[in-house]
């Protein structure tokens, strides 16, 4: 069946846009980040531009931040600060695989971490741009647009002081409006991979470097030299002469610090905007969209959620915290061991949910590993599912979203009705119009009970 009232799911987006807020507040480039991106996209010729037109806006809004949210915190207690009063984070870190992107994992310590101020913001930038023209030269449009995120966030970080921090933490855009650009065509920076990758890296120290040459004569006229700022500042995070010096500038020369804030955000979109022409200008063209999914197959990643990275979850899930407030629930990747009865369907590991607050608390594909689907296919999808306590409180849920990544329909399987045994839920639907990705969504709301799922299978229909 259709459900036509979307409350929770959009209480939760609303809720994790509300967390995300707060932890960009400490911070500048934080809504500077998003319209820096459109900006530099609106740069492009219309034909690029419709090259990316289906992951533009996620680009925007979401994969330029990907290195901002790849902390530990994330899905944990306390809101990014380790307050044991604060209400716990959104998992967006592996809702949208975004240790996979930045190819940095800081809970299995795998890959490698870049700093977010030069000299490791220019290495970032040049790595994360050679992932996209790869990505995007294989046909991979939306792994290339996540690469690409990743990279704006470095390059957009380079010009935003992160080398010293009191400028950094204090360098916001008041009006996000006067960041945009009149007229600028943005240039190719080389006619192949390797020349380009180089240019760009020396575009992205010029950026620095400009941006610094913009501010030289604030920090003069209050008499500290630039120069001097970043010595101390290389020697301690905060220190009170650096934070002294701009918080007058702040008081007493408001709009000169606002234009040269707004100065580096511009300059921002010009380095932005070259590169992602760049990128495109190796893209495998024209696109062509990946074939239908075949009939009868289980096109679900890892349905037993046997797989694992190594970080206690199953691979290509995670959790859907959908009462961040709730300090009771848990969601845990169980694996039988010694147990005289093991809750496995198959194989020697399921999901689990214990607890689920009446809100509700749920296992979710993520993103990299949702199903692109057409209007009008018809799908099938089931999970076995093992419930103690309050059975009807669980379900299987095939939620349809948008080209944004936006819900647009969920269709949900009948609740579990038996305690203590194996059964099996399914849910039939057609995909409706404007969606273009199907997740499943394995749905818990029995607060005095524990449910396991496993088993999951979603097949396209005749």
């Amino acid at each position: 069946m259709f459900l036509s009232s979307f409350q929770a799911r959009y209480f939760e987006c609303v809720v994790s846009v509300f967390f995300l807020l707060l932890v960009r507040s400490a911070y500048p480039w934080g809504g500077e980040h998003n319209v820096i991106s459109k900006v530099a996209i609106g740069t492009l010729a219309p034909e690029d531009r419709e090259y990316i037109r289906s992951e533009s806006v996620a680009i925007e809004e979401n994969y330029c931040e990907f290195p901002d949210k790849n902390w530990p915190c994330f899905g944990e207690w306390g809101n990014g600060t380790g307050d044991p009063k604060g209400a716990r984070m959104p998992d967006f870190r592996r809702l949208w695989g975004v240790s996979y992107y930045c190819q940095w994992d800081p809970v299995i310590k795998k890959g490698t971490a870049y700093n977010h101020k030069p000299p490791q913001s220019w290495q970032a930038v040049e790595v994360h741009f050679r992932n996209a023209v790869d990505a995007f030269s294989k046909g991979k449009k939306e792994d290339g647009c996540r690469y690409m995120g990743v990279m704006l966030h470095y390059l957009q970080d380079s010009g935003a002081f992160p080398h010293m921090q009191p400028l950094h933490r204090s360098c916001h855009v008041k009006n996000l409006k006067a960041i945009h650009l009149e007229s600028y065509s943005p240039v190719i920076l080389g006619e192949t991979p390797d020349e380009a990758c180089k240019t760009l890296g020396e575009r992205v120290r010029q950026l620095t470097a400009w941006t610094e040459r913009r501010f030289s004569p604030l920090f003069d006229s209050a008499g500290l030299k630039f120069e001097d700022a970043k010595r101390i500042a290389e020697k301690e995070l905060m220190p009170s002469a650096v934070m002294d010096v701009v918080d007058r500038l702040k008081k007493e020369k408001f709009d000169e610090f606002e234009s040269g804030t707004t100065d580096c955000a511009n300059e921002c979109v010009r380095a932005c905007a070259d590169a992602i022409y760049t990128i495109l200008s190796f893209a495998k063209k024209p696109y062509v969209e990946s074939s239908p999914v075949e009939v009868g197959k289980n096109i679900v990643f890892n349905p037993s959620f046997e797989k694992t990275e190594g970080d206690g979850m199953p691979e290509g899930w995670c959790v859907g915290w959908l009462d961040l407030a709730d300090m009771k629930g848990r969601a845990e990747w169980y694996r039988a061991g010694t147990h005289w009865e093991k809750h496995v369907k198959t194989g020697q590991c399921s999901t689990m949910i214990l607890w689920a607050p009446s809100k509700g608390l749920e296992w979710q594909q993520a993103w990299p590993k949702a199903i692109k689907v057409n209007p009008g296919e018809k799908y099938q999808g089931s999970v076995w599912v093992k419930a103690s306590g309050k059975p009807q409180g669980n379900w299987i849920t095939l939620e349809f979203s948008d080209m944004n990544y936006k819900p647009v329909y969920t269709a949900k399987s009948k609740p579990c009705s038996i305690e203590s045994k194996w059964q099996q839920l399914s849910v039939e639907v057609a995909v409706p119009a404007e969606s273009r990705w199907m997740r499943v969504l394995l749905h818990g709301e029995s607060e005095d009970g524990a449910a396991w799922f496993d088993d999951v299978d979603v097949v396209r229909l005749p």
